[in-house]
């Protein structure tokens, strides 16, 4: 029975992350981008014009190095970011937020806060610190 138990917790977590995902896509469709692309962008955005690389969008946000490349290919087609001569190594490139990008910044965490709302919909206090507990307990569990 617990194995079952388990087994329906990864698939849920799997399924949420799906379904969440999805309204993103959803609610991002008019602005032209998706879930994924609006992660990178704000993980961008939220260092302040400090350098970003690729290499720390794979690290910090467990992305495939191949995975960050397309996202951020896509994004600089649409006009959301540029790069950057690296001072100390021409092969790095600094990944620099646009304009365009800065524009939608609001936009972004207004679908992300609407996510938060309609996602933790009744839950307790309580409640929003044991489920931190236990992802955070996952987490450490799969390192």
């Amino acid at each position: 029975m617990a194995d079952n138990r388990k087994k329906n917790i990864l698939r849920y977590s799997k399924y949420i992350h799906l379904k969440i995902e999805c309204e993103i896509n959803t609610m991002l469709a008019g602005k032209g981008i998706t879930a994924a692309q609006s992660h990178v962008l704000m993980y961008i955005m939220e260092h302040n014009g400090e350098p970003v690389f690729s290499t720390a969008i794979h690290h910090d946000l467990n992305i495939s190095r191949a995975t960050v490349s397309g996202l951020i290919k896509k994004l600089r087609a649409g006009g959301y970011l540029s790069y950057e001569g690296s001072d100390d190594d021409e092969r790095h490139k600094k990944i620099i937020a646009t304009e365009k990008a800065y524009t939608l910044q609001q936009d972004i965490c207004d679908c992300l806060k609407k996510i938060e709302t309609m996602a933790f919909r009744n839950f307790t206090d309580q409640e929003l610190d044991e489920m931190e507990r236990l992802q955070k307990k996952m987490i450490d569990n799969t390192i």
